[in-house]
């Protein structure tokens, strides 16, 4: 794939080369070039004591993830390989059917092959705050 954009600083057209499913990143030697991501994207619910369960719609990692709780309101998504970086990874994480109240979701990163998610209801770490949330990891 070939990009054109103006450079309007220097008034010439010059190419930005990537792949599909690359981020495009400004390296002073190069110019924009596509920096290849990995993604997993989907939505997660956990109800009562149980594991999250997540519906995964898209994973260009070639691992399986799988959940597990810790304590209340606390759970870790672990990983067959190591994908997971330190400083590399974009995470976010919001719901798509909201609930009341003033909850709150985060991701971190444990190692290689481990992050945690926890919830929060305003008051404490909670269960029962997950309901379809979607979410998505990306990973430089």
């Amino acid at each position: 794939m070939i990009i054109k954009y103006f450079d309007e600083f220097n008034g010439q057209w010059l190419d930005i080369t990537g792949t599909t499913g690359t981020t495009l990143q400004f390296n002073d030697a190069s110019g924009w070039v596509g920096v290849p991501s990995k993604v997993i994207r989907g939505n997660i619910s956990q109800g009562g004591n149980d594991a999250p369960t997540m519906n995964i719609l898209e994973n260009t990692t070639g691992a399986t993830l799988t959940t597990n709780i810790s304590y209340s309101g606390c759970y870790y998504i672990d990983s067959d390989i190591s994908i997971f970086t330190d400083n590399t990874m974009f995470i976010t994480i919001g719901n798509s059917q909201a609930k009341n109240g003033d909850y709150k979701y985060f991701i971190n990163y444990d190692s290689a092959t481990r992050v945690y998610l926890f919830t929060y209801d305003g008051a404490s770490f909670s269960n029962n705050i997950l309901n379809n949330t979607s979410f998505e990891i990306k990973i430089y």
